[in-house]
């Protein structure tokens, strides 16, 4: 089985363990009905000081195409952020106006861009109550749960999954993958742009700078 995160083996490895109705073949969050969703919201926010840049983007757009073009931008962001940033999502949903980097420390959205958070709450507030809860990232941590809890393999997942041709991947694929080998075998062949074992061409003093920062984050090592 392939696995290609959010559509696919992997939107089938979710409701393969959440079950059909908790996961739906269609999403108010996907990105085609997100943008038809922020082309109607758009016109509602521009008079909030709090979204000052969009309304000076879309000054003179008598034809309406940048508003349209800034959905579409606006939509892939989004998307985006389901993906890689959905640490982001979760706070922006609750109030939260801040970012989290990735080693977990937490600062202050900036102003200019505190409308960003805003927009995704009037996002949640605008999709039907039966369609919330379906975002990608929303739908990857009850995932994540529900794996956690399981003591079978559901009969929806393969027994083995193959990972292959791949050159980079989300933290969030990479989570998925790490809770369905509780129950699945997975491979992983990653591509490496050497004929040789990389240690074994790395400098010695590479290899003593390496060591030597690695023995000096622990205190309780003797000079």
């Amino acid at each position: 089985h392939r696995l290609r995160h959010g559509t696919g083996a992997g939107r089938r490895a979710y409701r393969a363990v959440l079950g059909e109705a908790q996961t739906p073949y269609e999403s108010a969050y996907d990105k085609e009905r997100l943008t038809w969703r922020l082309l109607k919201l758009l016109p509602c926010l521009l008079e909030d000081e709090r979204f000052a840049p969009l309304k000076q983007f879309l000054a003179d757009d008598d034809d309406l195409r940048k508003r349209y073009q800034l959905a579409c931008y606006l939509a892939d962001l989004y998307d985006q952020y389901q993906v890689y940033r959905a640490d982001w999502l979760e706070d922006w949903a609750v109030g939260r106006d801040q970012l989290r980097n990735a080693k977990g420390a937490k600062e202050q959205l900036p102003e200019g861009q505190a409308w960003q958070a805003e927009f995704w709450r009037r996002i949640q507030a605008d999709v039907p109550l039966p369609q919330r809860g379906t975002s990608r990232a929303e739908l990857h941590h009850r995932f994540l749960r529900t794996m956690a809890a399981l003591t079978q393999r559901p009969a929806g997942l393969p027994r083995r999954i193959m990972v292959f041709g791949i050159c980079s991947m989300p933290k969030q694929a990479l989570d998925a993958l790490q809770a369905l080998s509780r129950c699945c075998q997975v491979l992983m062949f990653v591509h490496n742009p050497c004929r040789h074992y990389w240690a074994d061409i790395i400098e010695d003093r590479e290899l003593l700078r390496i060591e030597h920062a690695r023995h000096r984050r622990k205190v309780q090592m003797p000079p």
